[in-house]
This record gives structure tokens, C-alpha cells and sequence, in this order.
């Protein structure tokens, strides 16, 4: 909310990129979490005063969360095969 309107767009481009990295990665047959979890991070860094401790954290917590998204539409893909 105390973002700049130009700080809130770059914001959205710079999560647009990071999505679209993520995919990528996802699309691979070895996920590489650790990317995942810099790629959250370098996004997260964007917005202002935010304490280093508590952007681990939150880049550990959606990181998890997309891992955990994944696998359950590996499984959901590979139940509708069988």
C-alpha cells in the first residue's frame, strides 16, 4: 500500500518474470528449489523496509507452497493417465 504507483508496476512486471521463471523450472524433471526459493526472494526485495530475517521467511513459505502445488498436480495428472 505505501508503494509508488511506478514502484507497484514494477513490482507486478518483476512478479510476472519471476512466475514465468518458476514455470520453467517446474518444467523440468529436476526441480531446482533452491532457484525457486532466490527467485523469491530478488522479487521480495523490491518492496521497501522489509526486514531480511522476515523475507527468508516469506520466500521459504511461498516457495514450500509452490513445491506443494506442484506435486499435487504431478499426482492429479498422473491419476488421470492410469
Amino acid at each position: 500500500a505505501k508503494l509508488s504507483p511506478i514502484a507497484k508496476q514494477e513490482f507486478k512486471i518483476k512478479g510476472e518474470e519471476t512466475t514465468a521463471k518458476i514455470r520453467e523450472l517446474l518444467q523440468t524433471t529436476h526441480i531446482k528449489v533452491k532457484k525457486i526459493f532466490y527467485l523469491i526472494i530478488e522479487w521480495l526485495r523490491i518492496l521497501p523496509g522489509i526486514n531480511k530475517f522476515f523475507l527468508e521467511q516469506e520466500a521459504k513459505i511461498k516457495t514450500d507452497l509452490i513445491i506443494e502445488l506442484h506435486k499435487k498436480q504431478k499426482a492429479k495428472d498422473l491419476n488421470k493417465i492410469l
